[in-house]
């Protein structure tokens, strides 16, 4: 499984309109092929945290070049982010928390 945790940074007027532009990615990255979970989210105006799971590597290649992930690059550098710190993480193993 691999993970990408990270965060970005924007122009705080531009978190609404980010967000609504990464909502609109989301929902097409969670119809791709391995993917387990992809959302977004607001730590503060201006930062904003990324939080992507898939089954495998192989899942996460093509999602680079899906056309949706193009129009989102395109409509993420109008609003100006900057500072992307985005790690990817391979877990060996999942379980549950509790239990």
């Amino acid at each position: 499984m691999i993970v990408i945790a990270g965060t970005g940074s924007l122009p705080p007027e531009n978190t609404d309109a980010f967000m609504a532009a990464a909502n609109e990615a989301a929902a097409a990255c969670r119809n791709e092929d391995g993917n387990i979970e992809y959302c977004f989210s607001v730590e503060a105006p201006g930062k904003i945290r990324i939080f992507e799971c898939w089954e495998s590597e192989e899942a996460l290649g093509p999602h680079f070049t899906a056309p949706h992930m193009a129009a989102f690059g395109a409509a993420i550098g109008e609003l100006g982010v900057t500072g992307m710190d985005l790690q990817k993480y391979q877990v060996s193993s999942v379980g549950p928390l509790f239990g």
